[in-house]
């Protein structure tokens, strides 16, 4: 994996057309702990008290590891882990509480400088319609994240495999040779690899945040951490 200075990006759209920068949400722009954290918290005061001590590390994924981490393993708490996760499912997957949502450090600033290039930027999400557009869109804008309603894409159907949404949604929307450059940035290494097997003409931008554990990224990939610019790149 190689790293990207993301001035380079700046300096790139500023200086050329037909640029695209595609952008994940969770875990790629935006820190899903405390929406997890919220709702096991929640659930502690209605069902458990002893789980209000539980904490939902940033680098986390779901439920599991943090209540493994607390001692309630999944093998010796099954009903709990069951009890719990569909308690989950029902609010993590909901316009309410992406409200929760914190931007990693530096992914307002560096999109609102791409907004004054000659970027086109898109918002690429494996949320669905129906139960998450209303609050992405809201969300998005309250944090200050230029966004057109147009370039938001989210599942039509919740049904849909996130890694074939996305990979179908790339291929369909910017065919080959159509930009001077593609970036897409996103965490999933199941995301990532299906993308780069299909498109080795595409920048992918690979946010080491947290992610499934079903994979390891297997494909040539620029690797950060977040967003921020140090001050030798302003």
């Amino acid at each position: 994996m190689k790293s990207i200075d993301l001035k380079t990006i700046l300096t790139e759209s500023a200086e050329k057309d037909r640029i695209v920068c595609v952008f994940d949400l969770d875990s790629t722009l935006f820190n899903v702990s405390s929406r997890t954290q919220k709702i096991l918290n929640e659930f502690a005061n209605q069902h458990k008290p002893e789980l209000k001590n539980v904490e939902i590390l940033h680098t986390d994924w779901g439920l599991k590891e943090s209540l493994n981490r607390a001692g309630y393993r999944s093998e010796d708490h099954t009903e709990l882990h069951q009890n719990l996760r569909d308690y989950w499912v029902e609010r993590f997957f909901s316009n309410e509480y992406l409200h929760y949502d914190t931007p990693y450090p530096g992914a307002v600033s560096f999109i609102q400088k791409l907004a004054k290039t000659h970027c086109e930027i898109h918002y690429l999400t494996g949320r669905d319609v129906k139960r998450m557009g209303l609050g992405t869109l809201e969300v998005l804008k309250k944090w200050g994240f230029p966004v057109k309603p147009e370039h938001l894409h989210l599942k039509p159907n919740r049904t849909i495999d996130d890694h074939h949404f996305k990979v179908d949604f790339m291929l369909q929307k910017f065919p080959i040779n159509t930009y001077n450059k593609i970036y897409f940035f996103e965490n999933e290494p199941v995301n990532i690899n299906a993308l780069g097997q299909k498109r080795s003409d595409i920048d992918i931008v690979y946010l080491d945040t947290t992610h499934s554990r079903q994979q390891n990224v297997e494909v040539p990939v620029y690797l950060i951490k977040n967003f921020i610019i140090t001050p030798n790149e302003e």
